[in-house]
């Protein structure tokens, strides 16, 4: 029975090689293409991205509080900056790819390259210098093309790095928070999971490269290591358990190979560092007036015992998400009823209740009924002090309200303005009053100017 023939090959005459370099060759006439087209899918397109996924964290982070708040904000993190970086590098792999189509077009119209003895206004001295350091055209052609290239692959592997290590943590704090939740101290004991990963993540990549040392001193000596050489297997083995190897290496090790080793793993790990803290620079960013300002005269102490839009519903915005401040209807008030909204933060309140809210074991109200409702009250009013022009404002009256207009949940009052004269008055709010000066708990003291307007609907 005849053997199945090999393609290319021909009866009666040995099958021929594989022919790879010309398909590669072939493939690599449209690489330019297919690099142009996914950058330019992509680039701006990933810039619309990061509003998107600040609006949901903002929303969300409001919520939680511990390490669900911190895996909510590591999530926000990794993905903004991937978004940012990865869009920075395309959009200058573009320019590059722009670069170097002009480059080609300049080199079919002058074949000729730089006609040097042709330049006005240039001397033998400078020709040379200019010479030796611009090349010819067919040099600069080839530079830009393989930087383009270069870049295009780092920022795939960068992509697919943050893609790897997005997925990795959101898989370790669902389990550590299906483990917690069994034991019941979910916070410290994804803390525990987490921190253990880590170091075994942190291990597993050390410890080869000290069993590499120690192997290489023993091979010097001719002593053989045949025990610690199927260590070092067993430990690179388990590294492929914890990082897609076959996925990153074929590309690391090529550029890192090629190109400068040491310079490209320090780019790498400071293009991933930068993405990690641009989620933080644009959530101070949106926390802030102005993020640089030279505002000398109306600061930020002056505006603090004035007025603040975010303590006004009628004159929040999309910049004031994150500022979550005890608020008012508007700054005129017609009738004779205020409305005051107190928002409860899980991640500050729920430490207070620990510790302030004795009727509620470990600060967890789990009543039903008109009880539950009392109990939050009572909790919540335990750790705000109110005053509306200095006078004490019990908040016995509140009651525990849910805004899904605001996304948040908090105690609102209606205060009576009846009995006060028309014109200018102060609500105060102090939270948590005996905290510390500085830190997440100190205390916070909230000024909210009105003025009482009864005439002015007539």
């Amino acid at each position: 029975m005849s053997e199945a023939l090999e393609p290319g090959s021909t009866p009666g005459h040995p099958p021929t090689a594989p022919d790879h370099e010309g398909r590669f060759a072939r493939l690599r006439e449209r690489t330019d293409e297919l690099e142009l087209f996914i950058s330019g899918l992509l680039a701006f397109a990933l810039l619309a991205v990061p509003g998107r996924i600040f609006e949901a964290w903002a929303t969300s982070t409001v919520h939680t509080e511990g390490v669900y708040g911190y895996a909510l904000w590591f999530g926000f993190s990794t993905s903004v900056g991937l978004c940012y970086v990865v869009a920075v590098a395309l959009i200058a792999h573009l320019a590059i790819r722009g670069y170097w189509v002009g480059l080609i077009g300049l080199k079919v119209h002058f074949p000729d390259g730089i006609r040097w003895e042709r330049i006005p206004l240039m001397g033998r001295v400078s020709r040379v210098f200019y010479q030796a350091r611009v090349g010819s055209l067919d040099g600069v052609i080839a530079n830009a093309d393989r930087a383009a290239s270069t870049l295009f692959s780092a920022t795939l592997l960068f992509a697919l790095t943050m893609v790897l290590i997005g997925a990795g943590a959101v898989l370790l704090f669902a389990v550590a928070g299906a483990i917690g939740a069994l034991f019941g101290n979910a916070d410290r004991v994804m803390l525990i999971i987490a921190g253990l990963f880590f170091t075994v993540l942190v291990l597993s990549n050390c410890v080869p490269l000290v069993l590499e040392k120690v192997i290489a001193r023993r091979h010097l000596r001719g002593v053989a290591s045949p025990g610690l050489e199927r260590i070092t297997h067993r430990v690179l083995a388990f590294n492929q358990w914890l990082i897609p190897m076959r996925l990153l290496l074929p590309v690391q090790l090529t550029l890192q190979s090629n190109r400068y080793a040491r310079n490209f793993m320090v780019a790498y790990f400071v293009a991933v560092m930068v993405a990690m803290s641009i989620g933080g620079l644009q959530a101070i960013s949106s926390a802030k007036f102005s993020l640089f300002n030279r505002y000398e005269v109306i600061t930020t102490e002056a505006v603090d015992e004035g007025m603040v839009s975010a303590h006004y519903e009628s004159l929040r915005a999309d910049h004031d998400r994150l500022l979550r401040y005890p608020m008012i209807p508007t700054d005129v008030v017609e009738g004779a009823l205020l409305r005051v909204f107190i928002p409860h933060q899980p991640q500050r309140d729920n430490e207070l209740a620990r510790r302030l809210c004795g009727a509620l074991p470990g600060g967890e109200n789990r009543l039903r009924g008109p009880a539950a409702e009392t109990a939050a009250v009572q909790c919540v009013a335990r750790f705000w002090a109110v005053t509306l022009d200095g006078t004490p404002v019990a908040l016995d009256g509140f009651v525990a309200m849910e805004r899904r207009d605001l996304e948040m949940r908090g105690l609102v009052g209606y205060l009576p303005l009846s009995a006060l004269s028309p014109g200018r008055h102060d609500l105060r709010l102090v939270w948590n009053a005996g905290g510390p000066e500085r830190g997440a708990m100190r205390h916070r003291e909230f000024r909210i100017p009105f003025w009482y307007a009864p005439d002015a609907s007539r």
